[in-house]
C-alpha cells in the first residue's frame, strides 16, 4: 500500500499494528480483534464451485529451492529469506494464481524483541541443556511469516449404539454397572481448526503453540500482509474435512454421545454421522520462526506472533545427564561407608527441596514483567 502523505510503500509494523511509511514516518491504523468485525466464512458448496480469489492486492510466488517451501510476497519484494532453512529467495517477476482469497487473519501482536526475550527468559531455565547454550546469544535471525489453516463448523446428527457405564459407590468401594444403549444425539460443532500446510500439518511443535479464538480474527485485509511472507495453504479444503471427521471431530461427537446418556465409561461404541450446513474459513496465523545455533547445529524455535506462546528444541548436556546421577550415588555411598546412610540420604533430600524451591521462587520472579504486561495488553 502507498503512503497517502508522500506516496512511497508502507510495511506493516507489530509494535503498532498498523501499517508505518519508512520515509514521512505515517501511520495508517488497521483493525484490531477486540474492534468485534463480523468475520465472513463459507460452505462448501462455494468452495466446489471456485471461492473468490481476490487478495486485494498482487502477490507473487516463491518456491524455496534448498526445501521446497512455496510462498507468496507482495510485488514490491523482489528477494527475501526462506522462514524455514535460511536461504535466499528470489521472487517471482509474474503473478501467481494463489486460489481461495482468506476470509481472515490474525495480526502479528507480538515483535521480534518481545519474542527473543522470551526465548532468553525461558533458556535460562533449561537445566539438562549445555550452559553455553543457556546462557549464551545462540538465537538467530527471527522470521515472521503467516501460516495457513482451516477451521470449521457444522451440524451433526449422531445415531449410536454401544455400552454405557455407570459408576457408584458402594461404602468405601465403587461399583460401574454397564447397559446396552442406543440413541440419537444433534450437536452445533465449532471452532475445530486444522494446519493447511503440508509443512506443518504434522507438525507436534508448531501445532501445540498455535491456538486462537473467533475473536481472536479480524476481517482479511491485504494492509495486514504489506512487508510480510506467508505460506500457500497446500492442504485442501476437503483434504482437511476428511482429516478433522476422523480425529478432532470425532473425539467431539464421542463427548456429546457420553453426555446424552449422563454416562461415566462407554466402550464398544459405535457411531453413524451426518453432517448439515457445513461451513469454513480459510485463516493466516502469524508465527515467527528461527534457529538456535550451537556447535554448528541448528535448534528449531517456534513461536505464536498472536499471544508469544513458544517451543524450542534444545540440545542435552551429556555432562550434567550423566554426572549429576553418579554424584547423587556417591553421596550416599559415602553415607553409607560412614554408617550414616539416613543423615545423608535426609541431606540430599533437603537438598533436592531446596533447590527445587529456588528454582520456581526464581521463575515466577523471572516471568513477573511478562505477566504484567500480558495483562496490559489484554487490557
Amino acid at each position: 500500500m502507498k503512503c497517502a502523505n508522500c506516496g512511497s510503500d508502507m510495511r506493516y509494523d507489530v509494535s503498532v499494528m498498523g501499517l508505518v511509511c519508512d520515509y514521512c514516518g505515517a501511520v495508517k491504523n488497521l483493525p484490531k480483534p477486540e474492534d468485534e468485525q463480523l468475520i465472513g466464512d463459507m460452505d462448501f458448496g462455494t468452495a466446489i464451485r471456485g471461492a473468490a480469489a481476490d487478495w486485494g492486492v498482487s502477490r507473487r510466488p516463491v518456491e524455496c529451492k534448498s526445501c521446497g517451501a512455496q510462498m507468496f510476497y507482495s510485488p514490491d519484494q523482489m528477494s527475501g529469506i526462506c522462514p524455514y532453512c535460511g536461504s535466499s529467495v528470489v521472487v517471482s517477476g509474474e503473478e501467481a494464481d494463489l486460489g481461495m482469497a482468506p476470509n481472515a487473519i490474525i495480526p502479528f501482536s507480538m515483535t521480534r524483541e518481545e519474542i527473543a526475550a522470551r526465548f532468553y527468559r525461558w533458556n535460562k531455565f533449561a537445566f539438562w541443556s549445555p550452559e553455553k547454550f543457556r546462557k549464551g546469544k545462540v538465537l538467530e535471525n527471527l522470521v515472521p511469516i503467516y501460516i495457513p489453516y482451516w477451521t470449521f463448523e457444522a451440524d451433526t446428527v449422531t445415531t449410536y449404539t454401544g455400552r454405557f457405564g455407570y459408576t457408584s459407590e458402594v461404602g468405601e468401594s465403587t461399583k460401574t454397572n454397564w447397559y446396552q444403549k442406543n440413541g440419537v444425539v444433534e450437536k452445533h460443532i465449532e471452532g475445530i481448526s486444522t494446519c493447511a500446510s503440508k509443512k506443518f500439518r504434522d507438525d507436534r511443535m508448531l501445532n501445540s503453540v498455535i491456538s486462537f479464538k473467533d475473536s481472536d480474527l479480524i476481517e482479511y485485509s491485504p494492509d495486514v500482509l504489506a512487508g510480510m511472507a506467508a505460506e500457500v495453504y497446500t492442504v485442501g479444503v476437503d483434504d482437511a474435512w476428511n482429516a478433522v471427521k476422523t480425529k478432532a471431530l470425532r473425539k467431539r461427537l464421542m463427548s456429546a454421545v457420553s453426555e446424552n446418556e449422563h454416562a461415566d465409561h462407554c466402550e464398544d461404541l459405535k457411531c453413524s454421522t451426518e453432517y448439515s450446513n457445513i461451513r469454513f474459513r480459510y485463516v493466516l496465523v502469524p508465527v515467527w520462526l528461527a534457529g538456535a545455533r550451537y556447535k554448528g547445529k541448528i535448534y528449531n524455535v517456534v513461536a505464536s506472533g498472536h499471544n508469544g506462546l513458544g517451543k524450542c528444541s534444545r540440545p542435552l548436556s551429556v555432562a550434567k545427564c550423566v554426572w549429576t546421577p553418579i554424584l547423587m550415588l556417591a553421596f550416599l555411598i559415602v553415607g553409607a561407608i560412614l554408617g550414616l546412610g539416613p543423615l545423608f540420604f535426609g541431606l540430599l533430600m533437603m537438598a533436592i527441596m531446596a533447590g527445587f524451591i529456588i528454582y520456581i521462587v526464581s521463575f515466577f520472579a523471572a516471568f513477573a514483567d511478562q505477566r504484567e504486561n500480558d495483562r496490559k495488553k489484554r487490557r
